[in-house]
């Protein structure tokens, strides 16, 4: 008994000793690289290294971040097995903890090094960083170079939406597409519309007699919601126009690039913000502002664009791109949205987006509910599902087993309806038992329980 205490008494005092590293070792960390940028002429393996070596220290000796993600939780525990010695990490070590990087970005809010701090941490783009420099030198699998292309998964899906969607729910096709691969077999997808959002947006748009617009804007539906969550994307339209608002969505639009983080590819990136800021500045010149309804998607506009190619226009879209709840809470804050809802005592357990939150806009969603009468819960956990990173073999158990987490803090508050920005983190959550399948009470975007409140005639 006394050596287990005495044990655990040098373990506190080694955890101690971790917490004020970054005060007493500052001089050592600065012989290191800081600020590396990952689009940087001179980004080599030395350099990277180097600074990822910088990083590690001061994550070691912080472990604020610890039980985060399982980035930070390997991190920790490998540096520990090597008697806390981040110099002892091996090539295998640094890449599980690359790997198991899902770029949710948590970790750049929790972290109390980030600029303007003298350390510089940013975690999220230095595991970015390591993604491009691991497909360099080995390559990118066939599955990973294809579920980064949403463009194209989602235009073939609904070219074929029965078809594809009855092979997506067909066990046995599930298991030999899971070996042949890598795709788990019990990963929920959410299924294609036989009618996308484009389609519907060009009838609606040929028939609607828009009434005088004191505001407009141009909207960015997003891949999942042109192709999948396209309810979502009516809904948007729906409730601007109730507003007043005139909505344009130009033709030309991409996929904002975010799966490319996944390979590391911020050439793809690089290419397809220059290719928005040429389609969108005319609007902007003309007074629009641009809105999004899935918050990756908005997280790009505002701030990985601007990173990756700082350009004065750059800087004016990434400014003028609104989440859609961020915008509509805007008008309320103008007097200029309409409160005429349909009054509730609902409560909702609204889960907020990890790329909602790294957005440091508050709780717009939650506030813009809360107007409808319903009490809301607020829910800050992960969902797990992360993109693509989710659907994955060999990440699909650590993926459900954090949506367990969320899933236990919801029942916690016993909600008549959940709600989330994210359509993959609903779908996340219903998968791990978060609502009751069948029953009509799947997790919703917050600006379909707002036009469900309005009660539109379109």
């Amino acid at each position: 008994m006394q050596a287990a205490l005495a044990c655990t008494t040098m373990e506190r005092s080694r955890r101690r000793n971790r917490l004020r590293f970054p005060s007493m070792m500052l001089q050592h960390v600065r012989t290191f690289v800081k600020g590396l940028h990952l689009i940087s002429p001179d980004l080599t393996r030395e350099r990277l290294e180097q600074e990822t070596r910088r990083v590690f220290d001061v994550c070691e000796g912080c472990r604020r971040c610890f039980n985060l993600c399982p980035s930070f939780n390997t991190l920790l525990d490998r540096i520990d097995d090597h008697d806390g010695t981040v110099s002892n990490l091996t090539a295998a070590d640094y890449e599980r903890v690359e790997r198991e990087c899902y770029y949710c970005k948590l970790c750049y809010n929790h972290c109390p090094y980030t600029p303007p701090h003298d350390y510089e941490i940013d975690f999220p783009r230095l595991m970015a960083a390591w993604k491009k420099q691991r497909v360099k030198e080995q390559g990118a699998s066939w599955r990973d170079s294809l579920l980064v292309k949403t463009d194209l998964i989602g235009k073939m899906g609904s070219l074929t939406a029965s078809l594809t969607n009855r092979v997506l729910s067909t066990p046995w096709i599930r298991t030999v597409l899971e070996h042949a691969i890598g795709l788990h077999r019990d990963r929920h997808v959410l299924p294609f519309s036989h009618e996308t959002f484009p389609t519907w947006w060009r009838k609606r748009h040929a028939t609607r007699r828009p009434e005088p617009a004191r505001r407009k804007v141009v909207l960015f539906p997003s891949c999942l919601v042109n192709y999948q969550a396209v309810d979502i994307g009516k809904a948007t339209v729906q409730v601007l126009e109730k507003n007043n608002v005139d909505v344009t969505v130009p033709t030309g639009q991409r996929c904002c690039r975010m799966p490319s983080f996944d390979l590391g590819d911020t050439d793809a990136i690089v290419q397809t913000a220059t290719h928005h800021v040429r389609l969108f500045q005319p609007y902007l010149d003309q007074g629009y502002d641009l809105v999004v309804p899935t918050p990756s998607c908005s997280l790009m506009f505002k701030r990985e664009y601007p990173y990756l190619v700082p350009t004065p226009e750059m800087a004016k879209l990434s400014e003028r791109t609104f989440d859609i709840c961020e915008y509509l809470m805007r008008l309320k804050k103008e007097d200029a949205l309409s409160l005429d809802f349909a009054r509730t005592t609902q409560r909702i357990a609204y889960q907020v987006p990890c790329h909602l939150r790294d957005q440091n806009i508050g709780f717009k969603s939650k506030e813009l509910l809360e107007l409808t009468g319903a009490r809301v819960e607020l829910i800050e956990k992960c969902s797990g599902h992360d993109g693509s990173w989710g659907a994955k073999v060999e990440f699909f158990e650590l993926s459900m087993n954090i949506a367990k987490k969320t899933v236990r803090s919801i029942s916690s508050v016993e909600p008549d309806s959940v709600a989330s920005d994210c359509p993959l983190a609903a779908l996340q959550l219903d998968q791990a038992g978060a609502t009751q399948p069948g029953r009509g009470t799947a997790t919703r975007h917050p600006i379909q329980i707002i036009r469900d409140a309005y009660h539109p005639s379109s």
